[in-house]
Parts: structure tokens; C-alpha cells; sequence
């Protein structure tokens, strides 16, 4: 992981600030894409009118055409003053919890912003507020809606004081589509909403996934694009092309929730429309939260392996996700040179779950030095049928439970907070800063300036104490890690002593 330097409540920020961070790991397996042929698409598109459901295809320049992702009259950007009809009947669905009265409001504001958004008119809904972030008085919540003939994600920003939705909201509708909500925090300290929602175009599972960052009233996305993937209203600084880019991409994607991130599938390029090869490949995996079951924490090549094998077994790569993998060190075998891991995994679109022992064989190194691991073999498998609902793993990682009132991220706040300041202090303390309270003693002398400052000269932690004797900056290298601590010249402290004047 790249380790970048998180605001706390000991800074005093005077300008800039800390450039976000992707974790990703990328280009496990790679491949080059196959688009179905054109009189395939034809005969469905055919068909699909006489169902009187339309499927909308897309034509490439090389005269085949590719399957437009997520397919519908209602995707894009949505309006929300368009013609005025007669409300849908909804129900509510209240999840694990009853709905705090702030939550049951960002529900219905959310479900009725997507039903006026093009003048669409639900048909049997049933809606329920999957997960949801604030700030400043403001409040992104993903909601999720089963109906009769396709299923709708809705992202969207309401106004917590007034109720309202004032600006576009992110929708999108697919058959039998199942969404996946993920809060985290980045180590910029603003929190980000990753979601999948993947569903059936054409007999194939098909979908798209995005990391979207909250900063108040406005929301753009990190991945796989940057900007306002909305096609709307656009926050300062996004990019235009982000729609079309985010369109573009998921025309050869899909993407399943795996620990800390995301598994991302490409076309097989061994795939055609009624052939014997899978439609989609591994391709890499993106991590963006601390998960030990991530490929990231995991050695190496046992996610990967674990993954493959799963897909073998299952016959469908993308079909299946990874829940958690575990060393089961009851089951290893030093003697044989053979570690056991226990992975659990679940269907993407039904309630079918496996759990199965994988044993894989490794080569002795020396000390210090990583194994070497072979292909598993696996031991006993378990396969059950839950009857959870189907809107699964919404919620903060790391087991962080959601409140029913709307301060839950207040704490989370809270708590990220005191992590971040016993950090800090400990990295104070390795080069010869102790605090005690808001006081900095270097080498046994009270600190009367103090300047921790970003390579970036964007200021991280500035601290004044008048009774103070010294005056001491941290060092850092190129890329923000503590090198040390030295005696203030003389200018920089008179600098620095006009701005507590100010």
C-alpha cells in the first residue's frame, strides 16, 4: 500500500490537500476483447421486441456490435423536472433494522427523485436504502428497488435540512440485477461508496461497479473513471468525458465485490454467442480497503489461485465471488510442506454459498524468504442455500455496525480520528517529539513553534505554545515519510510567527 499522510484533529491546515490513493493491482491475467457477432444481436434484438422488452445494442466501426451495458430507456443522466404523474405505490423495505425516521426520509426521497426522473412510472416496487454517507448537511444513499420486469440501483445526494434532491441522480435498471454497497474511508479521510450491480442481459451476467467520493453536496467517481460519471450536474473539476468513459468501459467489464475491492472480468476471448467457452475472464483485482482475505495481504499466488479455482469448479468465471479466505492452521502440514486455506464464496445473483479447504503445496526457502506455492488441490466442499435478503454485504468494512440515527458517522468519525492522532504521535516519538495534551517536547524542551509540513508545502500539523523555548520542524522525505526532526531558522520561525499574529 502506498502509505500517504491522513488528516487529523492536530492539524491546522493553511492550504492545499493530500492527494488521494488507489490500490490496485492490476494486470493479473490479460486479454483482448470479443464482441458477439452482429446476427446473433440481430435475432435477439428481434426477439426482444416481440417480448416488448428492448434491449438497446450498439454498433462497433468494425461492424459487429457489442451488447450496450445495462441496456434501458432510463439510463444516463436523470432530471428531476420533468412531466409530473401519479406516484407509484411502493413498498418499503426496512433491511436488518427498522428505519430511523432521517433514513425512512432518504429513502422516499431517493426512490420518488428516480421516479420522476424521466417520467417513469414503477410498476410493483419494492425499495430499500441499502447504505448511505453525510456530510455538511448533506447525505449520499444508494437505494435499491426490485420490480416486475428489472431491478434499479439509484445513487443520489439528498439535502438533510430540507428533504430535497436538487441535483441528478446516478440510475441504473437491469433484469435481475443485484447491487453490492461498500462504505470505506480513504486515507485522505473522506469517505468513499463502492457499489456493484451486476444482472442478466441476453443470458450473460452483465453489470458495472464504481468507487464514488462524497464531498458534501457533490459526488464524482474515482474509479474506473474520474468525474461525474452522472452525464449532469458536475462537481467542480470533473471531467466531462466521465460518462462516456464509464459507458465505454463497462462495454468489456464486469466486476464482482472481493475483499477490500473488486475482482474485475474481461471478454474470454475464446467467447462467441452460442459456444461452449465462458464469457468472461479474470483480469485483475482492485484494492482499496485493508482486508486480510485480499489478494493484496494475501501471499502470493494464493488469492489468484484460490479465485481460479473456484471458477473451474463452478464453470463460470464471474458467476462466483470470494467472501473471505483464511490459513486454516489446523489443517496445514509442515511435515509435507502444505498450507490449508478455507474459502467461502457465493453465487453473484442467487443465495448458493460454498465453503471448501484449498491444499496448497510449497517449496522450503530460507528464512526471510516468501514460499513458493503450487496449484491447490482442495478437500471437502460445502455448498448451502441461505435465505438472506438479496441486497448483501452494504456496510463499513472492518465490521463498523450502522447506527439507526443519523450520527453513526460521527463516531466512525470519531474513532478514525483517535486511530489517526496515536499514529501520529508514535511517528512524533521516533524521532524525538513527545507530546503531552497539545504540547511538543523535543529533546526535554517545551516547543514553541512546531511545523509538520507535506513535501507538497501544504501544512499538516502547525502548533504554537508562547512558554515554549524552541522551535522544531519534522523532516520528510519525497514521499512523506518521517526522516527527522531539526531546530527552525530563525526567518522560518519569525514566518511562521506573523500568522498566529494574523
Amino acid at each position: 500500500m502506498n502509505s500517504k499522510i491522513p488528516r487529523t484533529p492536530l492539524s491546522t491546515p493553511l492550504s492545499g490537500s493530500a492527494r488521494e490513493t488507489e490500490i490496485r493491482l492490476k494486470n493479473i491475467f490479460s486479454g483482448p476483447k470479443k464482441r458477439p457477432p452482429a446476427l446473433f444481436l440481430a435475432l435477439v434484438f428481434a426477439a426482444c421486441l416481440l417480448c416488448g422488452n428492448l434491449v438497446s445494442c450498439q454498433a462497433a466501426e468494425t461492424g459487429e456490435a457489442s451488447p450496450k451495458r445495462l441496456s434501458n430507456s432510463r439510463q444516463g443522466d436523470v432530471s428531476l423536472d420533468l412531466t409530473e404523474h401519479e406516484p407509484s405505490s411502493v413498498t418499503y423495505k426496512p433491511g436488518k433494522d427498522p428505519l430511523s425516521e432521517g433514513e425512512q426520509q432518504l429513502l422516499e426521497a431517493l426512490f420518488r427523485a428516480a421516479e420522476r426522473g424521466n417520467g417513469y412510472q414503477f410498476q410493483t416496487p419494492t425499495a430499500q436504502l441499502m447504505n448511505y454517507i453525510q456530510k455538511d448537511g448533506w447525505v449520499l444513499g444508494a437505494v435499491f428497488v426490485e420490480d416486475h420486469l428489472e431491478n434499479t440501483l439509484i445513487l443520489g445526494i439528498m439535502d438533510k435540512e430540507s428533504g430535497e434532491v436538487p441535483h441528478a441522480i446516478f440510475q441504473r435498471s437491469c433484469h435481475a440485477g443485484v447491487p453490492n454497497v461498500a462504505t470505506f474511508r480513504g486515507d485522505d479521510g473522506k469517505f468513499r461508496l463502492l457499489y456493484t450491480f451486476n444482472g442478466q442481459e441476453n443470458g450473460q451476467l452483465d453489470g458495472q461497479a464504481g468507487v464514488v467520493r462524497f464531498d458534501g453536496e457533490f459526488m464524482s467517481w474515482e474509479w474506473p473513471v474520474e468525474g461525474d460519471a452522472r452525464y449532469g450536474h458536475e462537481p467542480p473539476g470533473a471531467s466531462p468525458a466521465a460518462f462516456s468513459e464509464y459507458e465505454a468501459y463497462w462495454d468489456s467489464h464486469l466486476a464482482l465485490l472481493a475483499p477490500g475491492g473488486l475482482d474485475v472480468y474481461t471478454v474470454n476471448p475464446g467467447f462467441v454467442w452460442g459456444g461452449d467457452e465462458p464469457m468472461w475472464r479474470l483480469d485483475h483485482n482492485e484494492t482499496f480497503w485493508y482486508d486480510s482475505s485480499s489478494a493484496e495481504e494475501l501471499p502470493m499466488p494464493i488469492y489468484f489461485q484460490s479465485l481460479n479455482w473456484l471458477n473451474e469448479y463452478t464453470g463460470g468465471p464471474g458467476g462466483w465471488r470470494v467472501l473471505s479466505l483464511t490459513l486454516n492452521e489446523e489443517k496445514c502440514d509442515a511435515g509435507n510442506q502444505v498450507d490449508c486455506y478455507t474459502l467461502d464464496a457465493r453465487e453473484e445473483l442467487g443465495d448458493k454459498t460454498l465453503t471448501a479447504d484449498l491444499f496448497f503445496p510449497y517449496e522450503s526457502e530460507p528464512p526471510m524468504r516468501p514460499r513458493i506455492y503450487g496449484s491447490p488441490s482442495h478437500g471437502e466442499i460445502y455448498e448451502t442455500y441461505q435465505t438472506l435478503p438479496r441486497i448483501i454485504d452494504s456496510g463499513e468494512p472492518g465490521g463498523k455496525e450502522k447506527d439507526d440515527s443519523w450520527d453513526w458517522v460521527d463516531k466512525f468519525d470519531e474513532e478514525w480520528e483517535k486511530e489517526q492522532e496515536a499514529k501520529q504521535i508514535d511517528e512524533y516519538q521516533s524521532v524525538g517529539v513527545a507530546m503531552e495534551g497539545k504540547d511538543f517536547y523535543y529533546q526535554g524542551q517545551l516547543v514553541n513553534i512546531f511545523l509538520d509540513q507535506r513535501p507538497d508545502k501544504s501544512v499538516w500539523t502547525l502548533n504554537q505554545n508562547p512558554a515554549g523555548t524552541v522551535n522544531v520542524k519534522i523532516l520528510r522525505d519525497a514521499g512523506g515519510a518521517i526522516t527527522g526532526a531539526a531546530y527552525l531558522t530563525a526567518a522560518e520561525a519569525a514566518e511562521l510567527a506573523e500568522l498566529f499574529e494574523d
